[in-house]
C-alpha cells in the first residue's frame, strides 16, 4: 500500500472526512484530496494533524507498513498507549491538587523553620552513640527551597501542613525513608517535639522514636534529661508480630 491508499483506508474506517475538514480548517471536504499529490505522498503537516486530532500514529506512513492488518495493529496499540498516558496525567493532576489542599505555602512558619536545627533522640543501639549518652544529636539544615540535609548526608524535603508538618528524608547509603512529623504550634519557641519513623541500624525493622529539635546544641546529659526515659519515647518493631503477619500472608499470583 502506498500512502495514498493508506489514507483512503484510514478515512474509510477510522476518521470522518467532515471532522478532518473541520479540525484542519479546510473550506470543504474536497480539499482532503489535496492532502495527497501525484506520487501518493502526504505532507508531514497532515500526518502530524492526524496524530494530534485522531490518534493516527505517523509510523503508519513508513514504507515498512504495507498492509491493513499492520495499520489496524498500530492504531490499536497507539490508542491503548495514549489512554494509559491520559490516565497517568489525570492521576498526577489529582495528586497535585490534593497535595495543594493538604500542604501549604506558609511563609511565616517557614521563616521560623529554615536554617540549622539539632535533633535529639535515642539511638536504636546505645553503643553506637556511647560518646553522647546513648542518644543521637543530628545537625539538620532546612534550606530556602525546602530541601533538608542532615549531618550524615541524608537528604529530603519539608512539607508544611495546616497543623502538623513533615520532613521526609532518604538515607545516604540505601533507599530507606525516614518520616518525621512535628506540631507547627511549637516551632516559634525554637524547641519542638517530633515523632520519627525509621529503620533500626543496618536492618529493615521499623522503629518509632519521640525526640525534639532545638536551635540550641545541648550537652548530651541535658538533652537526655529533656528526653526522659528511653522506654517511654522509643518503640521497636515486635518481630513476633511481624512473623504473625507473614504467616497470614497470601502467596501472590
Amino acid at each position: 500500500m502506498n500512502n495514498s491508499e493508506k489514507l483512503d483506508y484510514i478515512l474509510s474506517k477510522y476518521v470522518n472526512a467532515s471532522e478532518v475538514t473541520r479540525q484542519f480548517g479546510f473550506k470543504s471536504n474536497s480539499m482532503i484530496s489535496n492532502m495527497r499529490n501525484g506520487q501518493g505522498n502526504i505532507a508531514r503537516l497532515h500526518m502530524d494533524g492526524l496524530k494530534k486530532y485522531f490518534n493516527i500514529p505517523t509510523e503508519i506512513f513508513q514504507n515498512d507498513i504495507s498492509t491493513k492488518i499492520e495499520i489496524d495493529k498500530l492504531i490499536k496499540n497507539y490508542s491503548e498507549q495514549s489512554e494509559k498516558e491520559l490516565l497517568t496525567i489525570a492521576s498526577d493532576l489529582s495528586q497535585t491538587e490534593l497535595s495543594k489542599k493538604v500542604f501549604l505555602k506558609n511563609k511565616k512558619l517557614f521563616q521560623k523553620l529554615k536554617g540549622v536545627w539539632y535533633a535529639y533522640l535515642y539511638a536504636s543501639n546505645p553503643l553506637s552513640a556511647s560518646k553522647t549518652e546513648g542518644i543521637w544529636i543530628v545537625e539538620t539544615t532546612i534550606n530556602e527551597d525546602c530541601s533538608v540535609v542532615d549531618y550524615w548526608g541524608n537528604r529530603g524535603y519539608l512539607k508544611i501542613g495546616k497543623h502538623e508538618s513533615l520532613i521526609i528524608k532518604e538515607s545516604y547509603d540505601n533507599d530507606d525513608l525516614t518520616i518525621i512529623r512535628f506540631p507547627n504550634r511549637q516551632v516559634p519557641s525554637q524547641h519542638f517535639r517530633f515523632v520519627i519513623i525509621s529503620n533500626q541500624n543496618n536492618t529493615t525493622h521499623e522503629m518509632v522514636n519521640y525526640g525534639f529539635y532545638s536551635r540550641i546544641k545541648y550537652d548530651p546529659k541535658e538533652a537526655k534529661r529533656i528526653l526522659g526515659e528511653k522506654s517511654k519515647v522509643q518503640l521497636k518493631l515486635d518481630l513476633d508480630f511481624n512473623d504473625r503477619i507473614n504467616q497470614q500472608g497470601i502467596v501472590p499470583h
